[in-house]
């Protein structure tokens, strides 16, 4: 009996498996990395692709900045350093979303 409830396991579980494998595995991208863009597109894009990383750079120091003071600080001057920490991150979020915004436009 317990033979059969293992046979059972078995031929149930390789079943789903050859149902997965049976899955259409097209790529749903292109080759080439530009999701779909021209080639023209592409091009357009690398200096804003640029430009958020280098404010991503400048973002990250200020974090990093900040949180250096905040590991350092102790008392009072820690629980400020935290909330100098988060209201940062805030800000450099919603200035992120409006920098993409910006160009989902284009």
């Amino acid at each position: 009996m317990k033979s059969q409830y293992l046979l059972g396991i078995a031929i149930a579980a390789s079943l789903s498996g050859a149902a997965l494998l049976a899955q259409d595995q097209t790529p749903t991208m292109p080759m080439g990395g530009t999701h779909g863009m021209q080639k023209g597109k592409h091009g357009e894009m690398m200096p804003v692709h640029e430009k958020l990383q280098e404010l991503l750079k400048t973002q990250d120091a200020e974090i990093d900045k900040l949180a250096a003071e905040m590991n350092a600080a102790t008392g009072e001057k820690r629980l400020d350093a935290v909330v100098a920490v988060v209201n940062k991150m805030i800000e450099q979020r919603k200035a992120m979303h409006a920098e993409m915004a910006t160009h989902m436009d284009r």
